[in-house]
């Protein structure tokens, strides 16, 4: 069984002695590896908290590439589903979740994962990576060769 995209994209990275090199560049800053698994994790739970699981629809329009790499990898934790239309929906900077009956900032659900950061799936549903790598093809591709996003 091959393990799933995203530990191959991100934990394999830190496992691997990558966890100190910096995975993004950006007027922000820098992220380590080990800083965005951490990050992605914690967003990936608080999502997860909200509703969103394996196979969940999830618009994602986020301006900042920053939080739209977070995003993308925090999704994959989960096994969510980018679409065009959806219950679930990213949106804005700073970016807040538009759900049902409620809408939650990124901060409160970033803080609501860092209790429990949600862990990488053994493996992925049928035709998941194809379906992530055609919606987000280069910043997986960066990120697996462990490039940095800039």
């Amino acid at each position: 069984m091959m393990e799933s995209l995203i530990f191959r994209v991100l934990d394999a990275q830190v496992i691997h002695g990558r966890a100190d090199e910096t995975a993004i560049s950006d007027e922000r800053g820098t992220t380590s590896f080990a800083q965005l698994l951490h990050e992605s994790a914690s967003l990936g739970a608080g999502l997860h908290h909200m509703g969103i699981e394996v196979g969940t629809r999830v618009v994602v329009d986020l301006p900042a590439r920053r939080d739209l790499v977070v995003a993308v990898l925090a999704l994959a934790r989960i096994g969510a589903v980018p679409a065009d239309t959806a219950d679930f929906r990213l949106v804005g900077s700073p970016p807040v979740l538009h759900a049902p009956a409620t809408e939650v900032t990124w901060e409160v659900l970033d803080r609501a994962g860092r209790v429990e950061p949600h862990p990488a799936p053994a493996s992925d549903p049928d035709g998941y990576e194809d379906l992530m790598r055609a919606a987000y093809g280069e910043i997986l591709a960066t990120l697996e060769a462990g490039g940095t996003i800039a």
